[in-house]
């Protein structure tokens, strides 16, 4: 109900024409296959019928995705979607025995029941054999801020340990380019379950917040490729297996998404410190995040996660 009454409170976003952008990878967004804007589409149209304007697709019985561009999903890999940066699903996040944290990962749904709008973003991704399905990816920046979900936009707060701070300042500038408007609130001091929010601040700052928190559970609970240390000194990537590779210290930044029970999209921009925030908020741009899961900065270097054991500058 969260999120519905969420898209209700927007403006419906008219941007006739347009059409979705398709973007097809492998590999959790390592390589890109195939990057299609202006595919034409009709509102509430089937997600499938707008990739098969894009590329050739097979699928199965039930509609699932088998194969995309003659790349077929084989050895326990599978096709994962998301929407303007969001899972296509259906239903509520729900919780499980007496842990209100802890969220059961909710009934997916198909390309073939999945419904697209003008303006939308379509990825698609081949992910490894026994990758847990994020939550949020940020490789669609400015989605999902930009567009939301259903045709609506959700309200964008971004939430600051330091609100008047650079990195504070660099986040809500980025928005702004996109013409996305951004209420600026001090971490925690209000809660609105219907805004689409980034945390900015240090991991130490952040770690309470309910959809970010989530990190410090591991991958297969919370499907983000990242465990920041409870201290926040350090942060542990993961593989697609969820398997740690290697720990990231003083002056590493963090950009994940995350969702909290059946609210928007919640995002983190986040460091092990000061500097590390900085870094991460130097990389909350389209250019750096395109086709990224989530994204960690340790100094020069920007590693996409899932970790694959190397590094861009």
């Amino acid at each position: 109900m969260a999120a519905t009454a969420a898209l209700a409170s927007c403006g419906q976003v008219d941007e006739s024409g347009v059409g979705v952008r398709v973007l097809v990878t492998t590999d959790s967004g390592a390589r890109t296959v195939l990057d299609r804007s202006g595919i034409e589409a009709k509102d509430g149209e089937p997600a499938l019928a707008v990739l098969r304007r894009a590329t050739t697709v097979e699928t199965d019985a039930r509609g699932a995705l088998t194969s995309l561009d003659g790349r077929r999903a084989t050895g326990g890999r599978t096709w994962t979607t998301w929407l303007n940066g969001a899972p296509l699903r259906s239903g509520a996040l729900k919780t499980t025995g007496e842990d209100v944290n802890l969220q059961q990962l909710p009934v997916v749904n198909g390309p073939r029941t999945t419904k697209v709008h003008d303006g939308d973003t379509l990825w698609v991704d081949l992910q490894p054999a026994g990758a847990t399905p994020p939550r949020g990816v940020v490789g669609t920046f400015p989605e999902p801020f930009e567009h939301g979900q259903e045709g609506m936009r959700w309200p964008v707060r971004v939430e600051c340990a330091e609100p008047r701070g650079r990195a504070c300042r660099m986040v809500r500038d980025a928005l702004v380019r996109y013409d996305i408007p951004a209420v600026t609130n001090l971490i925690r001091s209000s809660y609105n379950p219907e805004s689409a929010r980034v945390a900015v601040g240090t991991w130490k700052q952040i770690r309470e917040d309910p959809s970010a928190g989530l990190a410090e559970r591991g991958a297969e609970e919370s499907g983000i490729p990242v465990v920041p240390q409870k201290d926040g000194r350090g942060f542990a990537l993961l593989d697609a297996a969820g398997r740690e590779t290697r720990t990231i210290g003083a002056g590493s930044g963090l950009v994940f998404a995350s969702r909290y029970r059946n609210e928007p999209p919640s995002w983190a921009v986040t460091g092990t410190d000061d500097a590390g925030v900085l870094r991460a908020a130097g990389a909350f741009d389209a250019t750096t995040l395109k086709t990224a899961i989530a994204l960690a900065v340790s100094g020069p270097d920007l590693i996409r996660l899932p970790d694959r054991g190397d590094a861009t500058r």
